[in-house]
């Protein structure tokens, strides 16, 4: 009997540790239907988008599982987000983002349900991205995505001149002197973005990892002019060396888009300055580019390397999805929800629209392998709420009226940033 009760045991543990591994390998989050499948539903959706084929994937995968789900979409702009919402009460799933909680408060908040009190599996998102979604403690809004500033480089312009992607600041000024010698304009954007945008995550990294700093500039204090001056000297430098040419800029189309891609396309533009967002049309531009058509070539998206020792990664949430509170079909409205905060669903979105995913697992397009995995990182932050739209305009405000000769001074500059921050 005793030898009889070891054996059993023994097959008791073995099923124990296979069902244990079993565990261990499934996803912490399978979607499973919890509503009914076979129920007629329509939900109305909204975004500012015209052309939303990522949203077209996600709702497809989800039809796999609510066959009689519809989906309406409407375009709506941010500028008029509040009339929007007053308008249309019981809109069931939209599309926000943190500049609309800034500038319309209390109405965009009043009208979002609280996610983190809904039996969503969040844990595929990556935290730090999910914390710019609270307002007021509640979880307003899932992102759909990463926001990152950096450059485009023409990595077969600069193969073939000798050249390589740039590394660290003491390579990228190399690169960019060699290249200026050689005839080309090195850095390249509109001149209303260009400046600002190509420091941007040098600053914003900065601010981020310095909490005194983060202090200053929110009491509005001369000494977070000190400390942010090396983002200037890097200014300074790329002017004074004519690294950026102001009447190049000029002729860029403000939005920075589809006419920028375009002339990127050309095959003469070593480094474009632009976000994720930019990047995002670019292979749907590819075929619409004669020049691209008859010499293509091979391009990346990297962080602009102005460190010592590396980038400065920065990181931020794009827009994101809601669930108004007075949805005519909540329940299924926060069932898609459900649906979209899974790895797969989320990795979709993103890499369909052309954006890096906050997928904790991500599996980004390959122009972002250059920042999802930085080879050499002078400081990395990722902006949990700390860096507003209003800290970014007066950036953009500043570092433009500063180039355009409005100020004195550089600390003049840095001064009136400070200033702008704390009001």
């Amino acid at each position: 009997m005793k030898k009889h009760f070891v054996v059993k045991m023994i097959c008791l543990l073995t099923v124990m540790a296979f069902g244990l591994m079993g565990c261990g390998q499934k996803k912490a989050n399978e979607f499973e239907p919890v509503l009914d499948t076979e129920a007629k539903v329509v939900l109305s959706t909204a975004g500012f988008f015209g052309n939303f084929e990522a949203l077209d994937q996600v709702i497809a995968d989800f039809n796999q599982y609510y066959p009689n789900v519809e989906f309406t979409y409407e375009q709506n702009g941010m500028e008029n987000f509040d009339s929007y919402i007053k308008a249309n009460t019981n809109i069931d799933i939209m599309m926000t983002s943190e500049e609309i909680f800034e500038r319309f408060g209390d109405l965009v908040g009043l009208a979002c349900a609280d996610l983190s009190k809904e039996d969503i599996n969040l844990s595929d998102i990556d935290e730090k991205m999910l914390k710019r979604g609270y307002h007021d403690g509640a979880l307003s809004a899932i992102p759909m995505g990463q926001n990152t500033y950096g450059l485009v480089v023409n990595v077969s312009l600069l193969e073939k001149e000798g050249l390589e992607v740039p590394d660290n600041y003491e390579e990228f000024i190399s690169v960019l002197t060699a290249l200026k010698e050689k005839g080309y304009a090195p850095v390249q954007g509109p001149s209303s973005k260009v400046y600002a945008e190509l420091v941007q995550d040098m600053a914003y990294d900065m601010i981020l990892n310095d909490k005194n700093l983060y202090n200053d500039l929110m009491n509005g204090r001369e000494s977070a002019a000190e400390k942010l001056q090396p983002v200037f000297d890097v200014l300074n430098e790329m002017e004074e060396n004519g690294f950026i040419d102001p009447a190049v800029n000029a002729e860029y189309p403000d939005d920075n888009y589809d006419q920028a891609i375009l002339k990127f396309f050309e095959g003469d533009v070593p480094f474009w300055v632009c976000n994720t967002e930019k990047v995002s049309g670019m292979k749907k531009r590819e075929s619409k580019s004669e020049a691209f058509q008859n010499d293509p070539f091979t391009y990346t998206f990297i962080y602009a390397p102005l460190g010592e020792k590396g980038v400065y990664a920065y990181k931020e949430p794009w827009f994101g999805f809601s669930v108004n509170k007075n949805a005519e079909n909540y329940d299924y409205a926060i069932e898609f929800m459900r649906f979209l905060a899974t790895k797969k669903e989320i990795n979709t979105i993103a890499n369909m629209k052309g954006v890096p995913s906050v997928a904790v697992e991500n599996e980004d397009n390959d122009i972002y392998k250059n920042i999802s995995e930085p080879g050499k990182v002078e400081m990395e932050g990722t902006n949990e709420g700390e860096i507003t739209s209003a800290m970014t305009n007066a950036w953009y405000s500043c570092v433009n009226k500063y180039i355009a000769g409005d100020y004195a001074s550089d600390r003049e500059a840095l001064e009136d940033f400070a200033k702008l921050c704390s009001q």
